[in-house]
């Protein structure tokens, strides 16, 4: 199974799940649209159902969100045209064919850990963004803790019947060299899990 065939799988209980820790969910779209100007463009890459690209809509001048899942775009479509949101769009891209760009800002949200090539997906983004621009991530980091660890068993053992994708068992120190690798200094760095660490991360890249 590939990873589009498992999330379009998924896509119509994914939809349907309720947003988990309300206040820190608005806390990252705050956060993420304090580094966007009324005229930026904008990439985000993975953007399931369209939740954060439709809420970043009101501070950017236009957001192109993609995702590998032909269904749950089609969700985020009709969730779009609900809205009457006129400057986002949305379109199927895999990690090897992002749109070019470049953009003001790029943004992946709690898909970062869900990546093999963590290196890989980094250094595309930071491709993509403008000179001076702003790459942000948030990404769940279960190696971080006891907790998450905990997970790694149980997850991989959802894994073999196909009931669960890859998941990435970093530290946040992983997280952040791997960020600094691509070329990129980070700017702004917190914690917007609870149980588990999930990271937010700003980097800017130079220029």
């Amino acid at each position: 199974m590939t990873k589009a065939e498992f999330w379009d799988g998924v896509a119509e209980s994914y939809a349907a799940r309720p947003i988990q820790n309300l206040d820190l969910h608005d806390r990252t779209v705050e956060r993420s649209a304090s580094y966007l100007t009324p005229e930026a463009q904008v990439l985000e890459i993975g953007c399931g159902t369209g939740t954060i690209a439709l809420r970043l809509a009101p501070h950017a001048g236009h957001v192109l969100a993609t995702d590998i899942s032909a269904r749950l775009l089609e969700i985020a479509e009709g969730r779009r045209a609900e809205k009457g949101v006129s400057n986002v769009s949305f379109a199927r891209h895999e990690a090897a064919d992002l749109p070019e760009g470049p953009f003001d800002a790029v943004m992946s949200f709690n898909v970062l850990h869900l990546i093999e090539d963590m290196d890989g997906a980094l250094a595309a983004m930071a491709a993509r963004v403008k000179p001076g621009g702003h790459v942000v991530i948030k990404t769940g980091c279960l190696g971080e803790t006891w907790k998450g660890q905990l997970l790694r068993p149980v997850i991989g053992g959802m894994r073999l019947v196909g009931k669960a994708p890859f998941v990435a068992f970093r530290s946040v120190a992983q997280t952040e060299a791997a960020v600094e690798r691509a070329g990129l200094t980070i700017v702004e760095k917190e914690n917007m899990g609870r149980s588990l660490i999930s990271r937010f991360l700003v980097a800017r890249k130079p220029g």
